[in-house]
């Protein structure tokens, strides 16, 4: 890149759909903490509430600005505060801010961690009737792990994740680019509080909502499940194939590789024609799903051979033109830089840059379109404790602190390279 775009300038806070809610976030890593960013990007007012330590991934590496890249990604448009909450004080605080919430998160590695905080889900309600109150621990409440901690690649492994993952023929393998299951972890925990603030706006009141990483992993999995019960065979690792579908894989290029999938009939005969090989149409080992399904091998050596033949680029132009769905895997330059340089990305403006105190962070658009309620990115990530003493001196009621908060957000100093 040759130069860095401009900061995003976020839309008026207040427009979102969930802007009249006060959201307290006392997660740690991402199954937690990106539940209250989403529902920040949906408008509402979110306080990152962490130990004097701050929250674990504070601290992980890469570095930028003395915070982990990890922690920034997690904590868009979010106030911070510390409170302590081992001492008498810190949990009295932490009561006063509860007691106007609406939502509260957090993923603890055992449901029981609040309870022994003196927070539990009983004195919470008797607190504050109508809070949702969102606890996702590890690995559920009970059994011979409940208070064991987790990460992204415990629950891989457990959920059977990794059996599915690597090179064909081989025993398995981590997915270490990127935490999937954390993040469909988020996504379902997010759409548990839309569900629960549902009904509580139907005057069902607030209440306790428990879901699990390794439950949401689980779930994550339920197609590899019906493979077993539909035809009796132990799904294992394919390398970039797809278990059902012929052909959806990658192949290497003159240049790389490119993506390709041709879900139905019809995109199988397309691809052929983008091919320039009409003989595959008429081979009747390719005929249908079921019978490239069989003939899986012979199909797959036909087409590394055809793809082998020219540049990625080149397939991709012909393949967009016959419709057929791909996509080039990026051969080098970073991840960022592939993004920016798509064209539909770029046209959807999928990528925004924010201004935060810690630099210019670059992040994915909000998930969601509204028309009249716009979701945005409000701003950057909070400092540890950056909020502390505002927010505990305006704790008289809900509204006054929202509006304090916007307050300061509207005032908050741009990034250096803003400035």
């Amino acid at each position: 890149m040759d130069s860095v775009p401009a900061p995003h300038t976020p839309a008026d806070s207040t427009a979102g759909p969930l802007a009249d809610l006060l959201v307290l976030d006392f997660g740690q890593a991402a199954v937690g903490p990106v539940v209250a960013e989403y529902l920040g990007m949906m408008g509402a007012t979110v306080i990152k509430v962490e130990s004097p330590r701050g929250d674990t991934v504070r601290h992980g590496v890469p570095l930028m600005q003395g915070t982990s890249t990890t922690f920034l990604g997690n904590n868009l448009g979010k106030f911070g505060i510390v409170l302590d909450l081992k001492t008498p004080g810190g949990v009295a605080d932490a009561k006063r801010l509860i007691a106007i919430a609406d939502v509260l998160v957090e993923n603890f590695r055992s449901n029981d961690v609040m309870v022994r905080l003196g927070l539990g889900p009983d004195v919470l309600a008797a607190l504050n009737p109508d809070l949702v109150y969102l606890a996702s621990s590890a690995y559920g409440s009970g059994g011979p792990l409940d208070d064991m901690r987790s990460n992204e690649w415990l629950t891989e492994a457990l959920s059977g994740f990794t059996s599915v993952t690597g090179p064909t023929g081989s025993g398995g393998e981590f997915s270490r680019g990127s935490a999937n299951l954390d993040w469909n972890g988020a996504m379902i925990n997010t759409v548990a509080v839309l569900a629960a603030l549902v009904r509580r706006s139907r005057g069902g009141g607030g209440g306790f909502f428990a879901t699990s990483q390794l439950g949401s992993s689980l779930y994550g999995g339920v197609t590899r499940f019906a493979e077993v019960l539909a035809g009796g065979k132990t799904p294992r690792p394919m390398g970039a194939a797809s278990p059902t579908v012929v052909p959806d894989d990658a192949f290497a290029t003159t240049d790389g590789f490119i993506a390709v999938t041709a879900p139905t009939d019809a995109s199988w005969k397309r691809l052929c024609v983008a091919l320039d090989r009409p003989d595959l149409t008429a081979d009747l080992r390719f005929a249908t799903q079921a019978a490239r399904q069989e003939h899986r091998d012979a199909l797959t050596a036909e087409l590394t051979q055809v793809f082998g033949a020219d540049a990625a680029r080149t397939w991709r132009r012909r393949l967009v033109a016959a419709d057929v769905p791909c996509a080039i895997v990026p051969p080098r330059g970073t991840l960022l830089d592939t993004l920016e340089e798509d064209e539909q990305i770029r046209s959807l403006g999928l990528v925004r840059w924010v201004p935060s105190a810690y630099g210019d962070l670059a992040s994915q658009a909000p998930h969601w379109t509204f028309a009249e309620t716009p979701a945005d990115i409000a701003g950057g990530p909070p400092l540890l404790g950056e909020h502390t003493r505002i927010v505990l001196d305006n704790l008289d009621s809900k509204q006054s602190l929202i509006d304090t908060l916007r307050h300061v957000q509207a005032c908050r100093p741009q990034a250096a390279a803003e400035q």
